[in-house]
């Protein structure tokens, strides 16, 4: 059944996510958790995954339609290949909680263009970040596999997210930007932030740097907008720009504690409920 015919009549692991919080006997429903995670994969995931005759042939396929590059997998005899996913299919990985098997499947996992399949499971993209970051040393590429498949070891998610992929990111997670007083670097800014935030990378921006409201302009009194407008636009980036619609925007904005905008720096959550943004006031020395 393609995800886009999913009746929600028949989706049961919503409701039941729902009952962990609903207080039985006076007891938190915590089993209500499990039985949200196997209903997801039984009716979401299990019928939804494009399947394929051979190993060889959903590689194949994944290159083809522009999902996976080819130059890290060529640099193994694709037997390795082969081996590694019996050695992670025989871990019989399983998600620890309902939350984090619904957010790998619909946020991290490869879909067809169309969204109706998933063209990988967990198994599968462990394996891509094994073989991606090993560089072409089996030994390396299954010891990664290994760490990551009994959760020792996770990659940051925009490295977990984007190995390998044809149609990426960048692998890296964070960026910080400086914005300085004057309207063209300011536009510069929120250019940067858009460009960032579509890579896939979380944003921070230094604004104490920025005149404080109603302070002068060319000579002309209380023209100066201030912090806050600047931090309404660029949450209005964050929100319009996401990776391929696979991660959305994020950013934090920094402002001196001695900045004359502090307070309403602070209030702009309650005032204008900038969810965006993770606000952070500090002592530039």
């Amino acid at each position: 059944m393609p995800l886009k015919d999913l009746n929600i009549d028949q989706v049961t692991y919503f409701d039941l996510n729902n009952q962990v919080n609903i207080p039985k006997d006076n007891q938190i429903q915590l089993e209500k958790d499990q039985e949200a995670l196997a209903a997801f994969l039984e009716e979401n995931v299990k019928p939804n995954v494009l399947q394929f005759n051979s190993l060889r042939e959903r590689f194949d396929w994944l290159f083809d339609h522009e999902f996976l590059e080819r130059d890290f997998v060529e640099k193994y005899h694709f037997d390795f290949i082969v081996s590694l996913y019996k050695f992670l299919n025989e871990q019989h990985f399983q998600f620890k909680s309902f939350m984090a098997a619904f957010k790998f499947y619909n946020q991290y996992a490869l879909k067809t263009n169309d969204g109706n399949y998933y063209v990988e499971t967990y198994e599968d993209r462990v394996a891509v970040n094994a073989l991606y970051y090993a560089n072409g040393d089996e030994q390396l590429a299954l010891h990664i596999a290994d760490e990551m498949i009994h959760q020792r070891y996770q990659p940051a998610t925009p490295s977990f997210l984007n190995a390998g992929r044809a149609r990426r990111g960048e692998l890296v997670s964070c960026f910080i930007l400086q914005a300085t007083d004057d309207m063209n670097a300011i536009g510069r800014t929120i250019n940067s932030a858009l460009q960032l935030s579509k890579m896939g990378g979380g944003v921070g921006i230094n604004l104490s740097n920025l005149r404080e409201a109603g302070a002068p302009v060319m000579g002309i009194a209380n023209s100066a907008g201030g912090v806050v407008p600047v931090m309404k636009l660029l949450e209005d980036t964050f929100t319009f720009s996401s990776q391929v619609g696979a991660r959305q925007g994020a950013g934090v904005v920094y402002l001196s504690i001695f900045h004359p905008d502090v307070l309403s720096f602070l209030s702009t959550k309650k005032k204008m409920r900038m969810k965006k943004f993770v606000l952070r006031h500090c002592h530039l020395a």
